[in-house]
């Protein structure tokens, strides 16, 4: 039976309305965290334009030329010299090629990270710093592998369930790991990923081999077991014929991009993405009955009926799934609400804030390559995180049936703990430790609407997921280790905030926002 585009849309609709908000949280969070790199450079291009273009941020063109430069400059080769005529600011305009140069380089990436690195290894006696931005590359491929490929998976999951049940719980996300199945999945989207990366490398392979493999995610949904082999050679059958028609309905969706230029790409986050995603989980399902029509070797793979049949169940019955076991429904089921421990909420504080230390310094990292010790603190955390996701966690246990509400006080809540940090350090040592002032809807410099949009989704995903994932492992740590950890921290801790206090971490990238007279006037009024 052929599927059609007005069909599909239509049902992409209907299963957005069931879970609206989450499926809007989903997608938010994924741009966050699977393409966190891309929206770090947004922000950290933000950041040049906020500090007059103090701190440069190099292109993958600029990191390219700058590679061919130090070539030419340390040989006196014939090759070295024509590589110098490229110049430092190649950007060929005509030509097929130069549309395929120009696009490879728009974006940055772990490869041009690497390149950048050796570069600095090789060629300007930076080892330091070389060492600091492969090291970056080296985490960022790892997060990658093991992260933002697992969770698309997870998301695809998400959006199956999403169809037939009412009730779909933000922990299908991991259901790759919670299945246990992680290792099969990384492999397989891993391979994807480089089979990509280097289709890209020709004119227009990348295009069709997007589309090829367009439906591996959702059959790892289905199946985490499934072999490599049988989920590439299965998604191209199930795309074979269906490429071109794929990609109209790609292009059906041109006029909402359009309106989307008029509200200021808020209309791109709360409904196309979602309507999107939603439509592409039913282009598989039809693509699925095709492939069952067709007698495909690869269907006795997809083997989960229950995700497809009419049924009366508010979620998913986890019992009839074959990789069913306690153990593993308790994996499934994320259990948020629960009651925390005094030295399990300590030892989330310094987690929270040490990962949030970890996602600003690496901003730095890939921006400019250099290493950069966010905070006012000098240890590797920032408390505001950790600060944030504890209230969070303690505050908006009420409301956990509700995520919309959730997530509008988590916005409060973290824009709160933000706004009153950036007042405190000011009266205390008049200086910036972040400045928003440019941004979209900020106040005073110190929170903006983007901002506490990811707080909030931040907020959520404390919550829901990572607070309980990380109660799980801090609950089998013994209580005597636990306590003992919990003690040296602290101290750690206090000693650092005498010592801050005394000698604030500061310095470029740190503290280095300059403010107009009016604005800190305006400061100095409130």
């Amino acid at each position: 039976m052929m599927w059609s585009r007005k069909k599909l849309k239509k049902q992409g609709k209907q299963a957005l309305r069931k879970n609206w908000w989450r499926i809007i949280g989903i997608s938010l969070m994924l741009a966050f965290i699977a393409g966190g790199m891309r929206i770090s450079y947004r922000i950290d291009d933000a950041a040049v334009r906020l500090t007059g273009g103090e701190i440069g941020i190099p292109t993958n063109a600029q990191i390219l030329n700058d590679w061919y430069l130090s070539i030419e400059r340390s040989s006196d080769t014939e090759s070295g010299q024509i590589l110098a005529f490229l110049g430092e600011h190649y950007t060929p305009k005509k030509g097929v090629l130069a549309g395929v140069y120009n696009h490879m380089t728009k974006e940055r990436s772990a490869f041009f990270g690497f390149l950048n690195a050796m570069n600095d290894f090789l060629f300007k006696d930076k080892i330091a710093e070389g060492f600091v931005i492969l090291i970056g590359v080296i985490l960022l491929i790892l997060f990658l592998i093991f992260v933002s490929n697992v969770l698309s998976v997870g998301q695809c999951r998400f959006l199956l369930e999403n169809r037939t049940y009412r009730q779909v719980k933000m922990g299908r996300l991991a259901f790759v790991w919670r299945a246990r199945r992680w290792k099969n999945v990384m492999f397989i989207m891993l391979k994807k990923s480089v089979f990509l990366f280097l289709w890209d490398m020709t004119i227009i392979g990348g295009i069709i081999k997007r589309y090829s493999y367009r439906m591996i995610p959702f059959i790892l949904a289905e199946n985490p077991d499934i072999p490599h082999r049988e989920a590439f050679l299965l998604s191209r059958q199930m795309m074979n014929g269906n490429k071109m028609r794929a990609f109209i309905l790609d292009l059906s969706f041109l006029g909402w991009h359009i309106l989307n230029i008029f509200t200021m790409d808020i209309l791109r986050h709360a409904f196309i993405t979602p309507y999107t995603e939603t439509t592409s989980a039913e282009l598989y399902v039809a693509l699925r009955e095709e492939a069952f029509e067709k007698g495909l070797d690869g269907v006795r793979f997809l083997d989960d009926e229950r995700l497809y049949e009419e049924s009366d169940l508010e979620e998913y019955p986890v019992e009839s799934h074959r990789l069913y076991n306690p153990q593993v429904k308790k994996w499934i089921r994320i259990e948020y609400e629960r009651t925390y421990s005094l030295r399990s909420l300590i030892l989330i504080f310094f987690t929270f804030s040490f990962v949030g230390w970890l996602w600003e310094v690496s901003l730095h990292l890939f921006g400019d390559g250099v290493f950069v010790n966010r905070g006012f603190f000098h240890g590797p955390w920032l408390p505001i995180y950790g600060t944030g996701g504890i209230l969070v966690v303690m505050l908006l246990k009420r409301f956990v049936h509700k995520p919309l509400v959730t997530f509008l006080m988590a916005v409060v809540v973290c824009g709160a703990v933000e706004y009153l940090s950036a007042w405190l350090l000011w009266e205390i040592k008049g200086m910036y430790w972040w400045n928003y002032t440019g941004y979209f809807l900020n106040l005073h410099g110190r929170i903006c609407a983007e901002g506490l949009i990811v707080f909030g989704l931040g907020g959520c995903a404390f919550i829901y997921i990572a607070a309980p994932f990380f109660d799980e492992i801090y609950r089998r740590i013994p209580q005597k280790i636990a306590r003992i950890i919990c003690v040296v921290l602290l101290l750690l801790f206090a000693v650092d905030i005498v010592y801050s206090l005394i000698h604030p971490n500061s310095g470029a990238g740190i503290t280095d926002y300059h403010v107009h007279a009016g604005e800190v006037l305006s400061l100095l009024c409130l």
